[in-house]
């Protein structure tokens, strides 16, 4: 058996596609999952599977929230090892207080050359940008972006993306363990 992670982009955000994490457990249940958990309001699943490929498990997720919620969402699926190592190549030091935030956008695709040239353009003195793999690291100062609105990275790439704090990444990992 194979840990899993997956990242549901697009439920629970305001008032739209509300789903309760039990609903989702079960729905991860009836798909054959096991040791199935989340992780707060915002779609973070830890399973175990038999070995199977993360796009197939990401099709598998959108389908089935789709026909049971009538949801159109995004998945992006990561192993426990995979999870594990993009904590351990974040660029970008820890904060030590609360004027920057650290985030990991989860992507389904590689982003090619332009794309990330697109992305670290769109970057400013309040946040900035490292793109590894199929993931996007962003460091934001909060106390010159008060606001709380930052660059939806997934919208400025083309590709779906969703974003997590630094905090839920590393719960879900403790999770997964």
């Amino acid at each position: 058996m194979t840990t899993y992670i997956a990242f549901l982009r697009g439920i629970n955000v305001g008032a739209h596609n509300r789903m309760k994490m039990d609903a989702l457990r079960d729905l991860c249940r009836s798909l054959g999952f096991e040791h199935v958990r989340t992780y707060i309001q915002s779609g973070n699943v830890v399973f175990e599977t038999d070995d199977s490929a993360a796009n197939e498990l990401e099709d598998e997720l959108v389908d089935a929230v789709e026909a049971s919620f009538g949801y159109d969402i995004s998945v992006m699926v990561r192993t426990r090892d995979e999870l594990h190592e993009i904590i351990g190549r974040c660029p970008f030091a820890q904060p030590e207080d609360e004027t920057t935030k650290l985030y990991v956008s989860f992507l389904n695709d590689c982003p090619d050359d332009e794309q990330i040239r697109t992305l670290s353009a769109a970057g400013n003195d309040a946040e900035e940008f490292e793109t590894m793999n199929r993931e996007v690291y962003s460091r934001i100062r909060t106390d010159e972006r008060k606001s709380g609105q930052f660059t939806d990275v997934g919208d400025v790439l083309g590709i779906p993306a969703t974003r997590r704090t630094w905090n839920v990444v590393t719960r879900v990992h403790e999770l997964a363990r």
